[in-house]
């Protein structure tokens, strides 16, 4: 646990009693890490070198958020790993179990997977080398499954988004300072969480993400999820999930622009495809502002009319083929830019830049921005018009933040750097 996280816990402690608890834990908990970064983790990395097949496993609970699968596919290729999959719930306050929209996938695409029966653990079932978690919140797993549990093996971690904000809080669990190699896409994202993180990044390590290799495949490799409706123009919309009193944010738009929305898609129907693409969040959290019915017939209606959609789940292939995105997404932010297309930020006020790290900035910077409803059916219309003068500034910054390091792909990285020929 972060000392960040220890104190939050400590605060919300209704009486002596339940803060000498957390104590407790907390202490346990600080001589179980300490003795696993002083002593098992450097003969564990010594012993790992040596193999000549070292099992990786990756602890997946949703499809989302899975931004490992590119990684997963070459070390299948690789003669140096094993990879392996293993399935479970997700367990958070949300309460969002999205196991089978996962199976789902993995058997569409193929990929061999396990599950822990009753009594069955990481350690009695697998024994792997290194293990992989989707995320580093604790919350969101069983504890048998969650590193303190598997001390007996390495973790390397890939951020399942890019970092939206520069806040101790998301960049300094202990997961992130326990890992054994924690991944950036370049040296401006490690050295602004590596500030943030109490062990000062000394495992943070530029390869390049996982998730972005996939942008770099040649345009026909991506499926055309649109609607078969040539000469018009294709514009995403994806809403965040910070809605005011979310308690987390609080930079989303939705409740602005929702009607606003339908309108445009209603005014360009002739012109222009809208995609609906919500944070997967927003639905539960709307729950707290309009009735289940209600949301549920909203979305609906993106579903039905003739030239839009609703999608969630994997967007590489949307975005691939998309002319262009209106958004209030923070992770977004930066993700978008691999596709060298337009894209408008939608703002409540002008200081959300200020909690952003750098890259963020610069990739914001590069957002045409939506302050009213004139705004945003400007830019649509200027999508229409092929209007857009911040192209080629795009372009360079692709070039100089976005392409992983050493003229290899962020995979080839990461596997270089576990093997230690990096």
């Amino acid at each position: 646990m972060s000392t960040f996280q220890a104190l939050k816990d400590l605060i919300k402690c209704p009486d002596l009693k339940s803060a000498i608890g957390v104590l407790n834990g907390l202490f346990l908990e600080h001589l179980k890490t300490m003795f696993y970064n002083t002593f098992t983790k450097p003969i564990l990395i010594k012993k790992l070198r040596k193999k000549d097949k070292i099992k990786v496993l990756f602890v997946l609970h949703e499809l989302g958020s899975w931004k490992t699968e590119q990684l997963y596919v070459e070390m299948l290729k690789h003669p140096s790993f094993d990879a392996i999959l293993l399935v479970t719930e997700k367990k958070d306050v949300a309460g969002h179990h999205n196991k089978t929209e996962l199976e789902n996938y993995l058997n569409i695409k193929g990929y061999s997977y396990i599950e822990l029966n009753e009594n069955e653990t990481i350690k009695s079932k697998i024994y792997p080398d290194i293990i992989f978690y989707q995320k580093p919140y604790a919350a969101e797993y069983n504890k048998e499954e969650w590193y303190l549990s598997n001390l007996y093996c390495l973790f390397c971690y890939v951020p399942y988004g890019f970092n939206p904000i520069n806040e101790v809080w998301n960049m300094n669990q202990s997961f992130q300072n326990d890992c054994w190699q924690f991944y950036f896409e370049n040296e401006l994202s490690r050295y602004a969480s590596a500030k943030l993180m109490d062990n000062k990044g000394k495992n943070c390590i530029v390869t390049g993400l996982p998730m972005t290799d996939e942008y770099l495949e040649s345009l026909d490799t991506f499926r055309d999820v649109w609607k078969n409706q040539p000469d018009k123009k294709r514009i995403i919309w994806a809403p965040h999930h910070s809605l005011p009193e979310s308690g987390y944010m609080n930079n989303s738009t939705f409740l602005e622009y929702y009607d606003f929305m339908i309108k445009m898609a209603e005014k360009y129907k002739d012109e222009v495809q809208f995609v609906f693409k919500p944070h997967p969040l927003l639905h539960d959290k709307l729950l707290k502002f309009w009735t289940k019915t209600k949301i549920d017939e909203y979305y609906n209606r993106w579903a039905i009319m003739e030239n839009t959609q609703f999608m969630d789940g994997r967007y590489v292939d949307l975005f691939m083929t998309s002319d262009a995105m209106i958004h209030d997404c923070g992770s977004f932010t930066v993700e978008y830019h691999y596709t060298k297309k337009p894209v408008m930020f939608l703002l409540k006020d002008d200081n959300l830049g200020n909690n952003l790290p750098e890259l963020g900035r610069k990739a914001l910077d590069l957002h045409y921005k939506g302050r009213t409803e004139k705004d945003i059916e400007q830019f649509i219309n200027d999508v229409i018009d092929d209007k857009d003068p911040m192209k080629e500034q795009r372009e360079q910054f692709y070039k100089d933040y976005l392409l992983p390091p050493h003229g290899k792909t962020a995979c080839e990285n990461i596997m270089n750097s576990i093997l230690g020929l990096a």
